[in-house]
C-alpha cells in the first residue's frame, strides 16, 4: 500500500481520540479552559452520562468575536507563543487541541462574549465543520454545548461504559477541580438533577467536606508544609487534608493529587502517600487524601501526555520525600486521645497499630477481656447448634484468639487460623442468600426511623443501586438535598448506625469483587461486609465457638464473598517440619 498524507478530517479524529477519551475528558478540557479564562463561577451539565449532552458555562473573559473560528483550529492557543514558553507554563491549557478535538467528534455549539465586546457570537460545528455563525446577545463568558459525542466515531462510542459509570467519571472530574480551586463556585447537574455544588468562598475544608461527606471529613486532618529553595532544590509548598488511620477504603480512588492546580496521576506520589501510613493501616487499605502541591513552573514538565494528566518533575525524589515526610509528621502529631478506642479499632485496626494499650493475654475468657469487650454481637447466635447443612469442614476445637483478629482452632488434620472478619462475612452472606432464595422476608420496619445525609458521590451511588436495595428490604424516602429517611431495613443491619454503615454499603456495591456475578449478589455481599465482626474486635469463647461451628457448614468456607482468605490450615506435617521433627 502506498504512503499518503492523511486527510485533515482523519487527522482531526485521530487527535480527538488522544485528547478526548470519554465524556469526562471533554468536561475536563472545558473546565480547564474556563479556569484559564478567569471564571469565578462554573456550571457543568450532562445528559446520559455526557453521551447525549455536555454543557459547560462560565463567567470568564470570553472569546473575542473575531477569534471564535480560530479557537476551533488545531494548535490554536492564546497561552503559548514559543518553545521556551513550555518551560514556564502557568495555564492549564497550552496545546491548542481541546476545542478542535471535541468539535471533531461531536455537534458543538459555543455562545461567547468577550467582556470588552458589545455583542456575543454563536457558532455551531458538526463534526468539526462550521454549520453557522451569528451574533447574539449574551453575558460575558462562555457556554459550550457538546451534543452526541462520538457520533461519527462509532467504534469509540461502542467502548464507552454504562451511563452511570460515565456520570461518576464526570462527577469525579468536577469535584476534583472544585477542591483544587475552592475560590471558584462549581455546580454539577446530571440528568436534570443537581449532584454537587461548592460555594466558591475559597475555603478548601468546605469543599473537601462537600465532596467526601461531613462524617468522613471529621476523620481528616489538615496538611500544611513548605520548604524554601536550596542549592539543587526547588521551593515546594504542600497543603490539603488527609484521613486519620481509621478512615480508609479498598482502593486509591480517594487519593487526589494536584500540581500547580493541575490534576495529575502519579504512581510514585500515590506510593508516597500510602507509605506515610506504614504501620498505621492494614494491608490493602488506602487513605483519603487531597494534596495540592505548588512548585516553580520550571521545576515540572507538563508536556508529557495529550491528556496533561501526567507530569515529570526535575527532582522527583524531592517531591516524593516532601509529600511523605509532611504527611507522616502530621499523622504522628495528631492526638489519638481525641478518639475512643472503639473508633480506632473499627475496620481492622489492632491495639498495637494505634498504640492503644492492649489487654493481656489476647485470648478470650479472661478478666481483661470482660473489661475491653467491644460492640454488641447479638447477630452471632448464643449457642453453637449446627444448622442442618452438609459439613464442609471437620469439627474444630477453638483454642483462642490472636490480636483480636484471628481465631485459632485445632482439627484432626492440624492447626487452623481463621480470619474472624472474612469468616463472618462468608457466614452472613450465605445466610442472606438462603433467605432470599427461600423468599423469606429480609427486612423489618424500624420504629425510630433514621435520617442520613449522604455525600454527593454516595447520593449518586444510591440512585444507581436503589432498585436492588429495595429488593433486599430497604424502604428509603427523600427527605431533602442528599438526605434520606429509612422506614425499613434488612434485619441484619437494623440496629446499626446508618450514618456510618449505609455509605459503606454503597461503596461495597460500587466495587467489582471476584466471585460476585450480579447486583443482587453484590448487595448481599455488601450487607454481610458491613454487619460482620470486625478485625480488632475481641470475642468471647462462646462467640468464637459459634462462629467456627457456622463456618464448618458454609458451602465455601475458605474465602469471604469479596475473595479475602477466611481460613488457613497448617497440617501436622507442616508443623513438624517447622519444628524440625521427622
Amino acid at each position: 500500500m502506498a504512503i499518503i498524507v492523511l486527510p485533515e478530517e482523519v487527522v482531526a479524529r485521530i487527535a480527538a481520540g488522544e485528547a478526548v477519551e470519554r465524556p469526562a475528558s471533554a468536561v475536563k478540557e472545558l473546565i480547564e479552559n474556563a479556569i484559564d479564562a478567569g471564571a469565578s463561577s462554573l456550571r457543568v451539565e450532562s445528559v446520559a452520562g455526557g453521551k447525549q449532552l455536555i454543557r459547560v458555562s462560565d463567567n470568564g473573559a470570553g472569546i473575542p468575536a473575531l477569534e471564535i473560528e480560530l479557537a476551533f483550529k488545531r494548535h490554536a492557543t492564546s497561552k503559548l507563543r514559543a518553545t521556551e514558553d513550555l518551560q514556564d507554563l502557568s495555564t492549564l491549557g497550552f496545546r491548542g487541541e481541546a476545542l478542535a478535538s471535541i468539535a471533531a467528534v461531536s455537534q458543538t455549539t459555543i455562545i461567547t462574549r468577550h467582556r470588552d465586546d458589545p455583542m456575543g457570537i454563536s457558532l455551531r460545528l458538526n463534526g468539526g465543520q462550521i454549520d453557522h455563525q451569528r451574533p447574539i446577545g449574551a453575558p460575558a463568558g462562555t457556554v459550550v454545548a457538546v451534543e452526541n459525542l462520538f457520533f461519527n466515531t462509532p467504534a469509540r462510542l461502542k467502548f464507552l461504559k454504562a451511563d452511570r459509570t460515565e456520570k461518576r467519571n464526570i462527577h469525579g472530574v468536577v469535584t476534583r477541580y472544585a477542591m483544587a480551586y475552592p475560590h471558584i463556585a462549581f455546580t454539577l447537574k446530571q440528568d436534570e438533577r443537581e449532584q454537587f455544588r461548592s460555594s466558591g468562598r475559597g475555603d478548601l475544608a468546605d469543599v473537601v467536606a462537600a465532596v467526601f461527606g461531613r462524617a468522613q471529613f471529621k476523620r481528616m486532618i489538615p496538611i500544611e508544609s513548605s520548604s524554601p529553595a536550596r542549592i539543587g532544590q526547588a521551593a515546594i509548598a504542600l497543603r490539603g487534608y488527609a484521613s486519620l488511620p481509621d478512615l480508609t477504603r479498598s482502593d486509591r480512588s480517594r487519593i487526589v493529587l494536584f500540581v500547580n492546580g493541575r490534576a495529575i496521576q502519579d504512581n510514585a506520589l500515590s506510593h508516597a502517600v500510602t507509605g506515610a501510613y506504614e504501620g498505621m493501616i492494614k494491608s490493602g487499605a488506602f487513605p483519603f487524601a487531597v494534596l495540592l502541591i505548588s512548585t516553580p513552573t520550571d521545576f515540572v514538565d507538563v508536556n508529557v501526555h495529550p491528556t496533561k494528566a501526567q507530569v515529570r518533575f526535575r527532582e522527583p525524589g524531592q517531591v516524593f520525600s516532601t509529600v511523605q515526610r509532611s504527611l507522616r509528621q502530621a499523622l504522628l502529631e495528631a492526638d489519638p486521645d481525641e478518639y475512643t478506642a472503639d473508633q480506632w479499632r473499627a475496620d481492622g485496626f489492632t491495639n498495637e497499630t494505634i498504640n492503644y494499650r492492649p489487654p493481656a493475654p489476647a485470648f478470650a475468657g479472661t478478666a481483661e477481656e470482660d473489661s475491653f469487650h467491644d460492640a454488641d454481637l447479638g447477630y452471632i447466635p448464643e449457642t453453637a447448634d449446627a444448622p442442618a447443612k452438609p459439613r464442609t469442614l471437620p469439627i474444630l476445637r477453638v483454642v483462642g484468639q490472636i490480636g483480636a483478629m484471628y481465631i485459632v482452632a485445632e482439627g484432626p488434620a492440624g492447626l487452623y487460623l481463621i480470619d474472624q472478619n472474612a469468616a463472618h462475612e462468608r457466614i452472613l452472606y450465605e445466610q442472606i442468600c438462603e433467605e432470599q432464595r427461600a423468599g423469606s422476608p429480609l427486612a423489618e420496619t424500624v420504629n425510630d426511623s433514621q435520617t442520613v445525609l449522604l455525600s454527593p458521590e454516595h447520593d449518586m451511588l444510591l440512585g444507581e443501586c436503589a432498585e436492588v436495595l429495595s429488593q433486599l428490604g430497604f424502604e428509603i424516602e427523600t427527605f431533602g438535598p442528599h438526605t434520606y429517611v429509612f422506614r425499613a431495613l434488612p434485619r441484619i443491619i437494623a440496629s446499626s448506625r446508618l450514618a456510618d454503615s449505609f455509605p459503606r454499603i454503597l461503596e461495597h456495591l460500587s466495587r467489582k469483587d471476584k466471585g460476585i456475578h450480579n447486583r443482587i449478589e453484590a448487595a448481599m455481599a455488601a450487607l454481610a461486609a458491613v454487619a460482620a465482626v470486625k478485625s480488632g474486635q475481641i470475642l468471647s469463647l462462646e462467640e468464637m465457638r459459634t462462629l467456627v461451628a457456622q463456618l464448618e457448614r458454609c458451602a465455601s468456607p475458605f474465602a469471604s464473598p469479596s475473595g479475602n482468605t477466611a481460613l488457613i490450615r497448617l497440617t501436622r506435617e507442616q508443623l513438624a517440619l517447622e519444628f524440625r521433627r521427622g
